[in-house]
């Protein structure tokens, strides 16, 4: 009898164990900050934290609320903020420029410590690891990983 318990014990434990690893990174919506901007910031506390872009351009793509136009702030050095409807839809980092994640992750960060603070990704897209925000799988943090370092950081709408 204390055998068969012992088994169940174990069978139960091994079972929770492979659900644990199966799990969804998914990230609190919260968490989407990158360079101390977060997901749906406005455009008036990007300007008070970072001042008047370099550069502004504004897009029309239909990924973009709709098809509404986006308007891009671009700050050099591989730094660009993406507005619609004067809130921050996406933060895009290509550069060694010191911005991070609010998880201290940056352009040229180890792919391992990457996953140590996120987890492993909800999905991955050819060279893209991606971590859906919790309940909303379209926004998130995409990281390009080249050389086994990320390579690339996009925060905000999944494309």
């Amino acid at each position: 009898m204390f055998r068969i318990g012992k088994r169940i014990t174990g069978l139960a434990l091994g079972v929770s164990l492979i659900g644990a690893g199966t799990a969804s990174a998914s990230v609190p919506q919260d968490t989407l900050v990158v360079g101390g901007i977060e997901y749906g910031a406005s455009e008036s506390y990007v300007r008070s934290v970072y001042g008047a872009p370099r550069e502004v351009e504004t897009k029309f793509n239909p990924a973009y609320a709709g098809g509404q136009a986006a308007i891009e702030w671009e700050y050099g050095n591989g730094f660009d903020i993406v507005f619609v409807d004067g809130a921050v839809r996406q933060v895009e980092i290509s550069a060694r420029n010191g911005v991070q994640t609010s998880t201290g992750i940056a352009v040229g960060t180890d792919v391992n410590t990457l996953i140590a603070a996120y987890g492993q990704p909800d999905a991955i897209r050819g060279d893209k690891y991606i971590y859906f925000a919790e309940g909303n799988t379209s926004i998130g943090l995409t990281f390009e990983i080249e050389n086994g370092r990320v390579d690339e950081i996009e925060m905000g709408l999944i494309r």
